[in-house]
């Protein structure tokens, strides 16, 4: 059982690491996805006219 105690830890900190990086750098790319989207729709709409 002691054995399990350092693969715990492990996990433990690479799923706070992923969690942070979620939470704290992935929202600021959010914007400019969205953006790029809206402007391809917009293109994708003015070329069907």
């Amino acid at each position: 059982m002691p054995e399990l105690i350092p693969c715990s830890m492990a996990s433990l900190a690479i799923a706070s690491l992923y969690y942070t990086w979620r939470e704290r750098i992935r929202p600021k790319s959010l914007p400019a996805t969205l953006l790029r989207q809206r402007v391809a729709y917009m293109m994708w709409v003015a070329a069907r006219q």
